[in-house]
């Protein structure tokens, strides 16, 4: 069988790959904006291949407060559930002292002074509680993360179900914790044995698995169907392309869905902006 033939959107998810990967290089090359001459890629703004080229990512790993060894999974939490890097910046020297009261109140000093303190890669929500989101992030999630002390780390896997067990932190978010922890240098999860294999379903990836199967992905199948479309494209990727784990293939889906979308007409929430784009 021949996927391209069997299933048409290999070649457009490969491209998506291949050309954005391009683009990424080109960028750090320092040839300008946009980077290709693609307009539906260059004028849409689409999370990198690998999840760790992405600019908070790259913040987080960077940072001794957030990323390292020896940092406490809440804070790692914290980092994700508030993706933005002013905000980071801000609650930095608290979050350093373990203190969530003043956390708080530097959040809610920037939101009451209309500042944009939560990121926009993605929704958070007060999973229907009324009540304020700063202080439903703070004490509902983080904090009991740090009550329920470090997860298990045996596997991606069994991290990902303990993280679960918090409220607030569904499949998506528990996934992006453990994608930081497994790409920390030294931490047990860095050489788990599903490192390379193992990923969860988000609403974004079965977007895109739909798109590239044309026919709607159940969640109990998502990661079978994952993993043929990922071994029927796989070999029509550029060799400058480093290995993708299942990881951030689940992210290239997530961002494939949009592509499509756009390449049929349809609208992007997220325009090109050179200044902030990653």
């Amino acid at each position: 069988m021949n996927p391209l033939i069997e299933y048409p959107r290999t070649a457009d998810l490969a491209y998506w790959i291949n050309e954005r990967e391009a683009m990424r290089q080109r960028k750090e090359a320092g040839v300008p904006a946009p980077w290709t001459t693609d307009p539906e890629m260059a004028n849409v703004r689409y999370c990198n291949v690998h999840r760790e080229d992405d600019k908070v990512t790259r913040y987080i790993r960077n940072s001794a407060v957030y990323s390292g060894l020896d940092i406490p999974t809440w804070r790692i939490v914290l980092a994700r559930m508030v993706n933005r890097i002013s905000s980071l910046e801000a609650i930095a020297p608290y979050v350093a002292k373990g203190d969530l009261h003043g956390v708080k109140s530097v959040l809610r000093y920037y939101k009451d002074g209309g500042t944009a303190i939560w990121g926009n890669a993605y929704t958070i929500s007060t999973c229907g509680k009324s009540m304020d989101k700063i202080d439903y992030v703070i004490d509902h999630v983080v904090d009991e993360v740090r009550l329920a002390g470090e997860p298990l780390f045996h596997n991606l896997q069994e991290c990902h179900a303990q993280l679960m067990r918090t409220d607030g932190l569904g499949s998506f978010l528990a996934a992006q914790v453990v994608a930081d922890l497994k790409n920390t240098g030294g931490h047990p999860l860095s050489h788990a044995p599903d490192w390379w294999t193992w990923a969860a379903e988000g609403p974004g990836s079965l977007k895109g698995l739909q798109a590239y199967y044309g026919t709607k992905v159940p969640a109990g199948q998502f990661r079978p169907l994952l993993a043929l479309a990922v071994a029927q494209t796989a070999p029509f990727i550029m060799p400058y392309v480093a290995t993708i784990s299942a990881q951030d293939w689940q992210n290239c889906f997530c961002e494939f869905s949009k592509y499509i979308r756009v390449h049929e007409g349809g609208h992007a929430r997220n325009r090109y902006d050179p200044s902030n784009y990653s």
